[in-house]
């Protein structure tokens, strides 16, 4: 109760990567569980017939109809009000067909995508509960990034390179500095100092500052419309392939050494006795489903995206750095704050940071390795300003995290060059970016 708060963690080495996204879930689902029984729903499990999972039968649940109902419908017990944009839909998805205009095609599909990466979230945490510690880290570490990766296919299908550059960007600069500075805020309003563990924070900004060093080399080159170099011989294309693969086989090794060499540095053991709310086949077709759903309108999404640039104004730039990021996590991110306020600092840390090293040591290479298949010129080639403003934004965050203390004028300098680089980016040349 006092002023300062110190969360113990300094024995770990490294935010889990993969699992920082279900740590977060986890305390939610159990923050809400202390209140609604507070406010006597222990009766109402009482009254009701419990539901023995087949699949695991010494897991005991309330019936599976009552959790998809908290999980999908915004009036039901614990849903989200988020939720209530599912009811867009039908306009989502009749919006194209309808021929109306690129503008509203774009806000509806894109207000559409926020509940269904919340929902996909919650059915890949489900069927984790079903799995073992190293396969549940895996689906985690592979599914926590599915609508980002879905929509940035979608857009390399389409053509729109530049869009999916500047959307892998802007999601690690998101969590950096956006959501890592406002649970500094938020943690700030109630105390004057937290404490975190300062190793975790810089062994994060390391493995960041190394994804840097994957974009500076193909743009060292000077590209032509071949994709090779003036000089002749040194594609850029294969160089941010090669770069890629690099990056991959470092993730994985990243893996191994949270899931099974060094799994103890990150046991969370209040998560063990975590049951699942619904069971493996139902959280295997609800995961199906969504992926089914984002697909289907990160299709639309992509398709009206010309159209909104030029209706609104707005490069192609500030929509991939500065809006397409909410899409895949603004629910995580709000709920990453209000953690963040009630005092859990390391649990914010772990998912601003955490997801930022999975984004761009996992999905940046996918982006690129699927752009080889799908025989797309998708290269790590970024202009020199998008790569300054990133590497300035890695430094900013590894300094005021080095103390392993925060408050919120660290938070206020963080959100500040997050407006700054989306004042930058606003006014962008586009032009004169093409042509370097």
């Amino acid at each position: 109760s006092g002023s300062s708060l110190s969360l113990v963690g300094s024995a770990r080495g490294l935010h889990s990567v993969p699992s920082a996204r279900a740590r977060l879930r986890r305390a939610v689902k159990k923050a809400n569980a202390v209140r609604i029984f507070a406010m006597g729903s222990a009766s109402f499990y009482e009254s009701i017939d419990t539901d023995v999972d087949p699949e695991s039968p010494d897991i005991v649940r309330p019936p599976q109809g009552a959790a998809l109902r908290s999980m999908i419908l915004p009036w039901s017990t614990n849903g989200k009000m988020i939720n209530w944009l599912f009811f867009l839909m039908p306009l989502a998805y009749l919006s194209p067909q309808w021929g109306w205009p690129d503008a509203a095609t774009f806000a509806l599909n894109f207000a559409v995508m926020v509940p269904l990466a919340s929902l996909l979230g919650d059915f890949t945490e489900e069927l984790a509960g079903h799995l073992s510690s190293t396969t549940a880290g895996l689906l985690n570490a592979t599914f926590g990034n599915t609508v980002e990766v879905v929509v940035a296919v979608q857009a390399l299908a389409a053509d729109e390179l530049r869009v999916v550059q500047a959307s892998m960007m802007g999601s690690v600069l998101s969590n950096l500095l956006l959501v890592l500075g406002s649970s500094f805020i938020a943690a700030g309003v109630r105390f004057k100092e937290c404490e975190f563990s300062a190793v975790n924070a810089i062994n994060s900004a390391s493995l960041l500052l190394l994804s840097t060093l994957g974009m500076v080399l193909p743009s060292t080159f000077p590209q032509t419309d071949e994709g090779t170099t003036a000089a002749g011989g040194y594609s850029v294309l294969e160089v941010s392939r090669f770069s890629a693969v690099f990056l991959l086989l470092l993730y994985l090794q990243v893996l191994v050494f949270q899931l099974r060499t060094h799994s103890h540095l990150a046991n969370d053991e209040e998560d063990e006795d975590e049951v699942p709310r619904v069971g493996a086949r139902v959280a295997i077709f609800g995961l199906a489903v969504c992926t089914l759903l984002v697909s289907l309108f990160s299709d639309f999404l992509v398709a009206s995206i010309d159209g909104f640039t030029k209706a609104s104004g707005l490069s192609k730039a500030f929509v991939g750095l500065i809006l397409l990021p909410i899409v895949g996590n603004a629910v995580e991110h709000i709920v990453a704050i209000q953690v963040a306020y009630k005092g859990k600092m390391e649990l914010a840390m772990g998912v601003a940071l955490g997801s930022g090293v999975q984004v761009a040591l996992f999905v940046v290479p996918v982006v690129v390795v699927a752009g080889w298949v799908m025989g797309k010129a998708m290269t790590l080639s970024y202009p020199t300003f998008e790569i300054a403003i990133y590497l300035m934004s890695v430094l900013i965050v590894a300094h005021l995290t080095v103390n392993g203390r925060s408050n919120w004028i660290f938070g206020s300098t963080l959100v500040t060059t997050y407006a700054l680089i989306a004042v930058a980016v606003l006014f962008e040349d586009e032009s004169s970016i093409s042509e370097q």
